[in-house]
């Protein structure tokens, strides 16, 4: 999974960059009409890479309590995927709403004329939070990997 979720948060944060870059080098000229898609393309990214993470934890801590029951393996092993859990879930509803932020001060910009200085920050922020949301989910995903690893080396030495 680490290599996976390197694709797919470098994919993210791409996508949000390459949004911003749209947005300040294409700015009041026809071609920024393609700054708002790439803005709701960027958080629909952004919201599918962090669900990937929470499928990851909720299935492997499944597959861990199953296997934990199956082959009658020592039960603590299934608190650490808890743990794993609370570390990136808020983060990643972090990251989420940062770039859900981001793009209702966009919108309002375009339709509210609100200062662009809002939308310009919100979205260098999102940016910032969804780059140390990738460190905190893979701090994570890394040490959950290392679980299941020790949990399948336990299931291979069990016998049956």
């Amino acid at each position: 999974m680490p290599a996976l979720f390197l694709v797919i948060t470098g994919f993210n944060l791409l996508c949000l960059l390459l949004t911003a870059v749209i947005g300040y080098r294409f700015g009041g000229s026809p071609v920024t009409q393609w700054h708002p898609l790439a803005g709701i393309a960027a958080t629909l990214v952004c919201v599918a890479a962090h669900c990937i993470v929470f499928t990851y934890f909720i299935a492997t801590a499944k597959w861990v309590q199953h296997a934990v029951t199956v082959k009658r393996l020592d039960p603590s092993l299934v608190a650490p995927t808890r743990s794993f859990k609370m570390q990136a879930f808020p983060a990643a509803l972090l990251a989420m709403a940062s770039v859900f932020i981001a793009a209702i001060l966009g919108a309002a910009r375009v339709n509210y004329d609100i200062s662009p200085a809002w939308h310009h920050v919100a979205a260098w922020v999102a940016i910032a939070i969804n780059a140390g949301v990738a460190l905190v989910e893979y701090g994570a995903i890394a040490r959950n990997g290392r679980l299941v690893d020790s949990v399948l080396d336990k299931i291979n030495n069990v016998s049956v």
